[in-house]
């Protein structure tokens, strides 16, 4: 069973933890605040981990708002991670519904380069309640990307007409029998699981996540997408470290 650790970026408002919490049930909590929030984020890191039966800590972000302020931010994100990682936690995900976009935006480029998952959590529309398996948008990893974007055509073709083919309940769905008429291993649907893709229904089944939905849309629909991911892995080069 995996035990999640979560990070969530946080400042005045609240209510985006709650939904994170229902929908994640992480084991680890660790909140990104500035010295401002910093004390009020303590006592209410202090009920939720009774409320939620969950360890916690605050990383306070100081400097927010200078010159080395989005240094300062993507530096105790990556601690952050390298915290959780340490404790062999899996998965890791980020949030970044609270506090400035600012933090946001260092966050996500932190979470981006240790390659874990990023979320927010949307506001419902009008007065409807919040549901958090809706209301919480996670985006794409860059490994998942990767993994996508080398697909042989078959392969994309086949995921993208699960999500223009099918209706109802089937919209989104994918057999290992659909996979194996195309000589994909039926394990590769278990790896896409792992990099947020695919959601395993039963022995069998798999639903694509809204993750998979955009990526497979976007490689498949727009190739100048793929092509542009190929040509940045491919100028990729080791330094010359003998300096010529």
């Amino acid at each position: 069973m995996s035990e999640v650790g979560l990070i969530l970026t946080l400042g005045k408002s609240t209510e985006h933890v709650k939904t994170s919490l229902l929908n994640y049930s992480p084991k680890h909590l660790i909140i990104l605040t500035s010295e401002v929030f910093a004390s009020t984020a303590r006592r209410q890191l202090s009920h939720w981990k009774k409320q939620f039966d969950l360890e916690g800590e605050v990383f306070v972000i100081t400097d927010l708002f200078t010159a080395v302020g989005a240094e300062k931010i993507m530096t105790q994100t990556l601690r952050a991670i390298a915290s959780l990682l340490m404790e062999e936690l899996d998965p890791i995900l980020l949030g970044i519904t609270g506090g400035t976009m600012h933090m946001a935006a260092a966050a996500a480029s932190a979470a981006t380069l240790a390659d874990i998952p990023v979320f927010y959590v949307k506001q419902p529309d009008g007065e409807q309640i919040v549901q958090p398996n809706k209301d919480i948008i996670e985006m794409p990893t860059l490994s998942a990307f990767g993994s996508l974007s080398v697909l042989p055509p078959n392969a994309l073709n086949l995921f993208k007409s699960v999500l223009t083919e099918k209706e109802g309940e089937l919209f989104g769905t994918i057999s290992i029998s659909e996979v194996e008429n195309i000589g994909m291993p039926p394990s590769y649907l278990d790896y896409l699981v792992v990099l947020r893709v695919l959601n395993k229904i039963d022995e069998s089944k798999y639903k694509f996540t809204y993750t998979g939905m955009c990526m497979v849309r976007m490689l498949h629909d727009n190739p100048n997408i793929k092509r542009l991911f190929e040509e940045k892995t491919e100028k990729i080069e080791q330094p010359d470290h003998m300096f010529g």
